[in-house]
Parts: structure tokens; sequence; C-alpha cells
């Protein structure tokens, strides 16, 4: 078997610009505060695909909507943010063409793995400072951070531990009040639903998470009232090298809004590599996939992606796979959510087999831009000699600036 035909490509990426491109209307992140009849991201973030700094009207909302609250709001502030809802928890005003962000993450881990003795680990996940700058039309942001280990493909020094890691940093210029953004840099890549859950197979399958999965590149996004979309043209990452195992192609998402909590969408991302970090030879590789985001009431959030990947390392057969999850988001009381995850994993290589992962998970937004998250994660992995099953219990504080 071959890879996709070359006009079966360009036609996937036309599809999806003129999606991206098609739409001009005026434009409205946790994947779920679409209970909140919030289908898109670029009100509340800088970044108009989610994550990462905040805007003014962002930050409002995340104290608003997010964390538990402990007392009845005095009658005629029930829609007022307090104090403690900017940048260090309201201690330093930033002048309005500047925001400033950033996220301290930590964890405890215990991996029990069958036939192997059970593990327990600190992490020091994520400290990282976040700014966004505007002045006219043009826009900046970008990012820097500590890691104690790990994050190897965002590290912009090179020791074995201890490194500076710069996950995005990019310019651009904005059009039609911010309908419209053309940006180049390092960013993430515009693909799938843009959840915190950086481990699930959706995302390393795809390799398309938030933790170091970023890529230069270039892209425009549209973000309208019902119409959201990019499209990146990918040049590999310059964090990491040599040149052969950078990754160049194309990735972009497009998600339509139907009505004020339900959104549909798809995602379509191709890339070539000279040696692949998985095959170690020339290999292309492919990722089609759709998305929902819902809310059947307030209190209940479904979110669901499913992607067809498919990979062709040189001298062989094109192999075909496939990745899904869902998940079920209840928020009993604001601030207050427990979670339910489903997913699988078949990998684009030869004779792979369905694996299956399950998450309980259980998050507390108990103090203004503090969180703290449990999750029990279960994943059964068939192998040649047996199924493996791996059981990770994680204990998460986070804050963010």
């Amino acid at each position: 078997m071959r890879p996709l035909h070359m006009a079966a490509r360009l036609a996937v990426v036309a599809v999806f610009a003129l999606l991206v491109l098609a739409s001009a209307r005026e434009a409205r992140a946790y994947p779920w505060m679409v209970r909140h009849a919030y289908t898109g991201c670029a009100m509340c973030h800088a970044d108009p695909t989610g994550g990462g700094v905040l805007t003014e009207y962002g930050r409002a909302q995340g104290d608003l909507l997010l964390r538990t609250k402990y007392r009845k709001v005095p009658e005629g502030e029930e829609g007022e943010p307090s104090k403690t809802a900017g940048f260090l928890w309201g201690a330093l005003d930033t002048p309005e063409w500047l925001s400033l962000g950033g996220s301290v993450r930590s964890a405890l881990m215990r991996n029990a793995v069958t036939g192997v003795p059970a593990t327990n680990r600190w992490i020091h996940m994520e400290s990282d400072l976040r700014a966004f700058a505007k002045a006219s039309i043009f826009r900046a942001g970008a990012s820097l951070g500590y890691l104690h280990e790990g994050g190897r493909a965002a590290q912009v020094t090179t020791r074995a531990k201890d490194n500076l890691v710069g996950r995005h940093y990019w310019i651009g210029v904005a059009f039609k009040e911010d309908l419209w953004l053309v940006r180049a840099g390092r960013m993430n890549l515009p693909f799938g639903v843009r959840n915190v859950e950086h481990t699930l197979w959706v995302r390393s399958a795809t390799r398309t998470d938030i933790n170091d999965g970023q890529q230069h590149g270039a892209s425009v996004s549209y973000n309208g009232e019902k119409l959201r979309g990019e499209l990146m043209a990918v040049v590999g990452n310059y964090q990491i090298g040599p040149d052969d195992y950078r990754e160049r192609g194309w990735a972009g998402f497009t998600e339509y809004a139907l009505g004020d909590r339900w959104a549909i969408g798809a995602s379509t991302l191709g890339t070539w590599a000279l040696r692949d970090k998985a095959t170690g030879v020339t290999t292309h590789r492919e990722a089609h996939g759709l998305m929902l985001r819902g809310a059947p009431f307030e209190q209940l959030v479904l979110l669901g992606e499913a992607t067809v990947l498919v990979r062709a390392p040189a001298g062989t057969d094109t192999s075909y796979g496939f990745t899904s999850m869902l998940q079920a988001d209840w928020e009993p009381i604001q601030g207050v959510h427990f979670l339910i995850t489903g997913e699988t994993l078949k990998d684009a290589r030869e004779r792979s087999k369905t694996s299956l992962g399950g998450w309980l998970s259980a998050w507390w937004f108990f103090l203004p831009h503090v969180d703290a998250r449990i999750d029990a994660i279960v994943r059964n992995v068939p192998t040649p000699v047996g199924d493996i099953r791996a059981t990770t219990l994680l204990a998460q504080l986070h804050a963010y600036l």
C-alpha cells in the first residue's frame, strides 16, 4: 500500500483552508467552558485556539465561573470579579497593551505496571511565565519557564537537568478587530480538543499536546460567531536536532457552534521527517479526526474526539490505526468537577492491537487562581507476550498567576 495520493493530501488541506477562511462575523480554555455558552477561546485567551495568557475578560470570567464560592455574593455585585482576579492576585497592574500570566504545577505520581514493582515520583511539571502584547494591529506572545527534568522538545538550554523551556513564542498581525490573526513562531499545533490532559492517547499518538508538542511555523486563524479554525504550515521544531528529526507539513482544525452549548469540528495533520523519532527512518504520517463538545445541561459537559492515524515509513507498507476519547465532566457545585474518561488506541503500525484506557478524576478550583486534581488511570496494552496493565495515581496542585 502507498501513502495517501498527493492530490488527496492537497484536497484535504484546501478543504480546511476554505472552512477556516469562509466566514466573516464577530467572535466570541478549558474546553468544558462550553457549559457557560463559550464555544470559542479567543474572547478569554490571547491564543485564539485556547490556552496560555488570559485576557482581562478571561480573568474576570475565571473568577466568576471557575472557582468555588464560599459565601453569597452581596446584592448588586453578582457580575463583578474580585480584586484577586488580576495578575499576581491583583498585586500588579499591567498597562492595557500588555497581558502577563504564568503557571506553576507539581504532582505526586504512583505507577504500577504488571510484573514490575510500583514506583513513586514527585514531578515538577510546569513553572512558566507568559506575556502577550498588542500595539495597533500587531500581536506577540511568548513564554519562558524552568523544568527540573523532562520537556526535552521545549528546552532552550541543553543541560542534563534543570533547563529553561520555551513552549511558545510568536508574532502576528490581526485584522478586522481580531477576527483574523496571521502569525509565525513556535505555537501549539491546531488539532483536536485543546485539553490539559496531555498524556491522553488522542494527544500523544498525534503529537499535538500542549506540554512540549509545539512546532515552529506560520498560521492563519479565524474566530467568528459560529465558525472558528486555524491552518498552520509546520516547518519543524528548531529546539531539537539534528534537522533530519524535524517534521514538516501542515496541521489545522475547524469547529462550528451548534447553538450556545454544542460545537462540532474536524482536524487534519500531515508531516514528513527524514528520520522519524518512532521509526528511525524517513516517514510520512497523517491524522484526520472529528471532535465534539457539548453540554446537555449546565452541570454536564461531554467532550469527544476520534482520529484515524496513518504512518508510511520508507520501504514498508502504509499502516493505519485510530485513537479516540470520550469524557464526561460533571460539576455539581461551582468549582468542583468529577470526570470519567474512556480512550482507545490502535497504533499505526503492522500487527498492532487495540489498547483501552479509563480515567476517574476529581478536580477542585478551591481558591482564586488555585486548583487541585486527582486522577486514577488504568490502561490495558496488548503485547505479543500478553496484556500489560498500567495503573497510575496522580495528584496535582496548580496555580496560575
